[in-house]
């Protein structure tokens, strides 16, 4: 009897040293917790941190190699012909739950879907819906039985079907259905549905958390859901590049047959009894919070800096530092002048010298980069220059003056040079129309939030005033910097970054002329004429050509500067036991592994 209590106690403790709350420190506080708002209007990094481990799709990326495998999905979608739509027939996987104990059925599929288009095209939503239930390719769905769901689409097109209506969140029909009806039926308008309390009174989570309170300003925390049905499923990597699935209730899938040694091998939990986010000011508030223990993880798209590290040193806590395929970029507003002139934005490449900076300033924790989808991502990218590399510093201001000059600019005072050398600033810039360019703001993060482009927006402000050019560098937050970009347009040039960039849709989204994200206006036939042919395109390697091609236009037209993607350096907890920790862009891409990590006490 003596050893069986000493084994139950000794079981008991095990059990207990993973079985904990994970504690996550965010930069940002998200605007609501509404999927309608956080995949829609107010869509970004702090949302998605928060709301990954919510809502599950009929398809998602693996981990580390991002294939498309199935989520709910039992397997790949069954492609046919009805009259003039494609159709792809999907069977749902049996045994899956709301967290209410309901069943996830095709219905809840279909009915997202649906639901989402008809508020698209009929009362405004925005966001990512809009490419989630592109209109353009998705016509309807509908649920066969429970487990067997159609899809019928006007056209096919990786980015917008596999990438978009096959990964859209799925949502539960019961809870939304009154809510949407009242907007659909024009009762209500979509600020209704943005406003539906889903805090006091959640939505159901097909993951394995739900939320249990939020303290605004202070803290999100989530409470992991008991006997989760897919705990214990588990995706394994193999030397030929196979994928094979194994979850509860019996259900196996794998990509091709698995040959050689397992590389990779990741069980799904909850191993923890719930997550908070506690919401901090800045990287530095969020690291010395870290070092104290009050948290275990700082979730960052920028990670934390070498000062940071330093101070970590000693403490209880682990660094590990991956590439990024995060990009940072400088946009311009093409509406105004000067920046409407391609000569001007080239000038500004010119000036803004990441090879300088990168060297002598940010001391080798970026890359600098000439596309916007960086040479991590290995299949995407293309090998384009938007400058020449080779210039040095001093060359590349006279470069700068250079191209200048030759497209029409003048100057009250001249920039004057002794060899390559500047000897006399400049003052006065005169565009090609004659009209003297007055003060250009470059809107760029504060030094708490990213020190990085905060260097580089004062660097590009001393030497664009060095030749004349009046900029001015405006230090906002991040949200400040979106609202006046996104949603005033009251900007002549910012500095912002994107998330890690897996497929080339953001080029789609933020420069064809007729998406609602072209937030510069950016507009050139070319471009777009390609972006539609990519947007109708199934064949991966095709696609790939014109994505290629498209990089080339954009390095040409420089609507965006890219600027550098950052070394994503990340501390966390040693209580902490991840799956993997070699991941582009850091665990922080993974929204932190919440539905995998473990946490020993």
């Amino acid at each position: 009897m003596r050893r069986l209590i000493v084994v139950i106690g000794v079981l008991t403790i095990f059990l207990l040293a993973f079985s904990s709350t994970l504690r996550y420190a965010i930069l940002v506080e998200p605007k609501a917790l509404n999927v309608w708002v956080d995949y829609g209007p107010h869509a970004n990094t702090w949302s998605r941190y928060v709301f990954s481990s919510k809502y599950r799709s009929l398809y998602r990326f693996s981990h580390v190699t991002l294939d498309f495998v199935p989520d709910l999905a039992f397997d790949l979608p069954k492609v046919s012909k009805e009259g003039s739509f494609v159709v792809y027939t999907i069977k749902l996987r049996k045994g899956l739950k709301w967290s209410d104990g309901s069943p996830i059925t095709a219905e809840d599929a279909a009915f997202t879907l649906n639901s989402a288009a008809d508020l698209v095209k009929k009362a405004g939503l925005s966001g990512n819906w809009v490419n989630m239930v592109d209109p353009h390719f998705f016509e309807k769905a509908k649920a066969i039985n429970d487990n067997t769901l159609k899809i019928y689409l006007k056209k096919t097109g990786f980015l917008r079907v596999e990438y978009g209506i096959l990964m859209a969140p799925i949502i539960q029909k019961k809870y939304w259905k009154e809510h949407i009806s009242k907007v659909l039926s024009g009762k209500k308008k979509i600020d209704y549905l943005y406003s539906v309390d889903t805090i006091n009174n959640p939505d159901p989570s097909s993951g394995p958390f739900v939320l249990e309170k939020w303290e605004k300003g202070a803290f999100i925390r989530l409470k992991a859901i008991d006997n989760y049905f897919d705990k214990g499923c588990v995706e394994k990597h193999y030397e030929n590049g196979a994928i094979t699935l194994r979850c509860p209730g019996g259900y196996e899938w794998r990509s091709k047959y698995p040959i050689g040694k397992a590389v990779l091998s990741v069980e799904m939990g909850p191993f923890v009894d719930g997550v908070i986010y506690r919401v901090y000011q800045n990287v530095s508030s969020a690291v010395q919070a870290l070092r104290a223990g009050k948290v275990d993880f700082i979730l960052n798209p920028s990670g934390i800096q070498s000062g940071d590290v330093s101070s970590l040193k000693g403490s209880d806590v682990n660094i590990i530092t991956n590439d990024s395929i995060n990009p940072r970029y400088l946009a311009f507003n093409l509406d105004r002048s000067p920046e409407r002139y391609r000569a001007f934005r080239k000038a500004i490449a010119y000036i803004a010298d990441m090879d300088f900076l990168t060297r002598r300033v940010l001391m080798g924790n970026v890359s600098p980069i000439d596309s916007l989808i960086p040479k991590g991502n290995k299949f995407w990218h293309a090998p384009v220059r938007a400058v020449d590399h080779h210039l040095s510093h001093n060359q590349r201001i006279k470069m700068a003056y250079e191209i200048l000059k030759k497209s029409g600019f003048r100057w009250i005072v001249e920039p004057r040079f002794s060899g390559e050398k500047l000897v006399r600033k400049g003052k006065g810039l005169i565009d090609p129309q004659g009209s003297v360019v007055k003060e250009l703001r470059l809107l760029a993060p504060t030094e708490s939030y990213d020190p990085m482009r905060s260097i580089i927006a004062l660097y590009i402000e001393k030497w664009s005033n060095d030749l004349g050019i009046p900029v001015k560098a405006h230090f906002m937050d991040f949200k400040s910097i979106i609202r006046r970009a996104y949603y005033d347009r009251d900007f002549d040039m910012f500095i912002l970054g994107w998330g890690p960039v897996r497929t080339p849709d953001h080029l789609v989204n933020y420069l064809y002329s007729k998406s609602m994200f072209n937030v510069t206006h950016y507009s050139n036939p070319k471009f777009d004429d390609i972006v539609e042919k990519l947007l109708s395109c199934s064949n991966l390697h095709k696609a790939r050509e014109m994505v290629f091609e498209m990089q080339k236009i954009l390095a040409h037209d420089l609507p965006y500067i890219p600027l550098f993607v950052p070394k994503v350096t990340e501390a966390y907890s040693k209580k902490l036991v991840f799956p993997y920790t070699k991941v582009q862009s850091g665990l922080q891409s993974v929204n932190g592994l919440v539905e995998y990590v473990k946490k020993v006490e």
